[in-house]
């Protein structure tokens, strides 16, 4: 019999106390699953909820553990602040001045608290202008207010570390170096610190736990099916995109900005910085692995997102051309819902031969045709609409119109400025198929339907 969230985490609290032979009470285990289950719970979270966290979950290893259950208990944009709870236990630590998070000046006294500052660099009074190390920083401080009088220091700075090591995409450093070899120098100092005895042995052994966990954060990037890395691609859209929380509420421009944030982000991406290893952890021949599956996914999100900016772009004109921006659902139809037959934009496109760029057996077809693994709850998950642009544009044509694209967003164009420059058989397709789904915006669409 499957048992709830709650009764899962008080569970994996209690097999990982006995594990460091740590005596907690019963009350002690409820306190510390409910404080997990309701931070991590929160609506907005699509991507890092229980499910994430359980999929760190290892008998065998406590200190990884219960550093998973912590690492993503604080996430500011997504939650959209501090629940109560949480911020009872960070509130100690950090202010705000001029719209940043700073380190507040915090007592000697509390060595647990300048244990994480000495691990994630930081020190008194320090502006967090990175989310990243805000979110990491304050989840490790809950941890530590939580379990600091239950753990060993040594076991409490390893779980700092492995919490630490899930800052993303750092890369290496002007010397070549990883953040791994870098603390491999820092470490021994910090333990001296603060009295933890740490032999090199120890330094190594726990730094190869800590790289481990934060691979382990992003191994979805090593996907072997660029269908399933999608999946949690499409997840992390809401989580940074308020509007998209709202399904068939949201509008075409709205969609389109958050694809094109997404873009960017993987347009910036080193696909070299995603992954690291320390000392043969993980292995040569994983790593290398791991490294080539994160190019493959990373080059395939680039292009899928390049279409599904540029279908999007078109609806976008169109919209503002007859009477402004609208609903997504207006113009495309509402998700389909299991069971139930809607009215869809892509009943009304035309079928189109393959052209010579077409490849029907590559990554990006079978994904706009068939679609990501599973579908979200403010999206399909095939594309038919950007299938069509596809099948319709060349890649030269698609990646000109990219360019056009610009000028409209930023006014140096008008939409029936960039409609009339695309090429007319796509523009009468889409504006035709809207026209069937629009019939307040009818006669304005037919105007771009029936271009010479």
């Amino acid at each position: 019999m499957q048992v709830g969230n709650v009764q899962k985490l008080i569970s994996i609290f209690e097999q990982s106390f006995k594990r460091l032979d740590v005596q907690v009470s019963l009350e002690r285990l409820e306190t510390l699953a409910v404080t997990i289950h309701r931070g991590m719970t929160a609506q907005a979270r699509h991507f890092h909820t229980l499910e994430h966290v359980f999929a760190f979950v290892d008998t065998d290893d406590a200190i990884s553990t219960l550093a998973s259950l912590y690492h993503d208990i604080v996430y500011y944009q997504v939650d959209m602040g501090f629940a109560p709870h949480i911020w009872e236990l960070i509130s100690p630590y950090i202010s705000q001045v001029d719209g940043d998070f700073c380190v507040s000046d915090i007592p000697t006294w509390d060595g647990l608290a300048h244990l994480t500052l000495d691990v994630f660099a930081l020190q008194s009074g320090q502006r967090l202008t990175s989310m990243a190390v805000l979110n990491e920083f304050l989840s490790a401080l809950v941890m530590n207010r939580q379990l600091g009088d239950l753990l060993e220091p040594k076991d409490l700075l390893r779980m700092n570390l492995c919490i630490e090591a899930t800052i993303p995409f750092r890369g290496r450093n002007s010397d070549g170096e990883c953040y791994f070899q870098v603390m491999e120098r820092r470490l021994p100092e910090i333990a001296r610190r603060h009295n933890i005895g740490m032999s090199e042995k120890d330094v190594v052994e726990t730094l190869q736990v800590a790289v481990t966990f934060g691979n382990k954060d992003i191994e979805n990037f090593a996907e072997t099916d660029p269908g399933r890395f999608l999946d949690n691609t499409w997840k992390l859209l809401p989580e940074s995109n308020a509007a998209l929380r709202l399904p068939d509420v949201y509008s075409i421009g709205t969609y389109r900005q958050a694809l094109q944030k997404m873009a960017l982000f993987f347009a910036n991406l080193d696909p070299e910085s995603v992954f690291n290893q320390y000392r043969g952890v993980p292995s040569d021949e994983i790593f290398s692995q791991m490294l080539r599956y994160a190019r493959i996914n990373i080059s395939v999100a680039r292009e899928y997102l390049k279409l599904k900016i540029l279908s999007m772009t078109v609806l976008e004109a169109l919209a503002i051309a007859t009477g402004g921006d609208a609903p997504v659902s207006l113009f495309m139809g509402d998700v389909p819902r299991e069971g139930i037959s809607i009215k869809r934009l892509e009943y009304f496109l035309p079928e189109v031969e393959n052209a010579p760029w077409v490849d029907q057996s590559s990554v990006i077809y079978k994904l706009l045709e068939s679609g990501r693994s599973n579908e979200t709850s403010f999206d399909m998950k095939n594309s038919p609409l950007s299938l069509f642009i596809y099948k319709s544009l060349s890649p030269e044509k698609i990646a000109h119109y990219m360019e056009r694209s610009q000028l409209m967003f930023s006014g140096e164009i008008s939409a029936d400025e960039f409609l009339m420059e695309m090429d007319p058989a796509v523009v009468r397709a889409i504006a035709n198929a809207s026209a069937m789904m629009v019939f307040t915006r009818r006669q304005g669409l037919l105007k771009y339907a029936n271009l010479p």
